[in-house]
């Protein structure tokens, strides 16, 4: 037996040529990338922001994905960045998970492989501004203009702190960590290495579930940029600590696709004179949420060297 077609559903049904051709041309317009030409004649960048961290973003209502109200420091830089491309530009902010981020057209990471994100790709986002780490894999994705040099802390478990003094002292240990973070990448790189004899277990847990995992003593340790460890050491933690630093410096900056270039022109320039002005958009935005300029943190991540 098989199943009726709705009515009008023939396989046979053609659309008139014109009525075809006008068609593919206006699904390709709505779904494509779009110039810095293109923003300021609409008077919206899309910002697409992949995080759950209140010291970056946080978003309303809750479980908002699509034009959601925004604040925290990703949030209030993003909006100062457009302010610098016209005055009547504004942001438009839409909610990615992390992973999201680098999904091509099949809904799948390969990291292997150089392809633009398809949220980029097709318009959806004109921007990543969630702090992301520079590497090798995310270059054949992605161009990468960059906000300030960071390392990895350590955040340690108060159980655990008299066995975990140091780097070595993590093998064995239990990580709670994100897919397709520079925290990953560095654990399975010891894990290959140093931990080879005694790998760190891994658990895989969303961005907000890993602090509260730390702080409940459900994994052992964590590893976090500087910029969020150090707010929540301050505002978050209370059964867990920052600890120490791993792995080499990173860059970390917004993520734009290859072609944009006047887009990441204009960005370069917003992060200059943001780190040259102490009264600049970026220097007040991170003082008011970290306690410490941007350049101050910039300062603070060279005696670590």
């Amino acid at each position: 037996m098989s199943a009726r077609r709705p009515a009008g559903a023939g396989a046979g049904r053609a659309w008139p040529p014109r009525l075809a051709l006008l068609l593919a041309l206006l699904l390709a317009a709505t779904a494509q990338a779009r110039s810095l030409a293109e923003i300021r004649r609409s008077g919206e960048l899309r910002v697409c922001i992949a995080s759950d961290h209140p010291a970056s973003a946080v978003f309303e209502p809750a479980g908002c994905r699509h034009n959601c109200k925004a604040s925290g420091t990703v949030a209030e830089l993003t909006g100062a960045f457009a302010n610098t491309l016209g005055r009547q530009v504004k942001p438009r902010f839409e909610r990615l998970y992390w992973d999201e981020q680098f999904f091509n057209q099949d809904g799948r990471t390969v990291r292997e492989a150089s392809y633009t994100p398809q949220a980029l790709a097709s318009g959806k986002c004109d921007l990543y501004p969630a702090n992301l780490v520079q590497n090798e894999w995310r270059l054949k994705k992605l161009d990468f203009v960059i906000l300030f040099p960071s390392r990895l802390m350590a955040i340690v478990a108060r159980r655990k702190a008299a066995q975990v003094k140091g780097v070595a002292d993590l093998a064995g240990k239990l990580a709670g960590v994100n897919r397709d973070t520079a925290a990953l990448n560095w654990v399975e790189q010891q894990n290959r290495g140093a931990f080879a004899a005694n790998p760190a277990r891994i658990e895989y847990l969303l961005s907000p579930a890993l602090f509260t995992a730390v702080d409940a003593g459900a994994v052992d340790f964590i590893l976090i940029d500087a910029d969020i460890a150090l707010w929540a050491g301050a505002h978050q933690l209370k059964h867990a600590s920052v600890a120490f630093p791993v792995g080499p410096t990173d860059l970390i900056g917004w993520g734009f696709r290859k072609d944009d270039k006047d887009l990441q022109k204009a960005a370069q320039r917003f992060f200059d004179d943001g780190r040259r002005r102490p009264d600049s958009a970026p220097n007040q935005i991170w003082k008011r949420h970290f306690g410490r300029s941007l350049t101050d943190f910039i300062d603070l991540m060279a005696a670590f060297q």
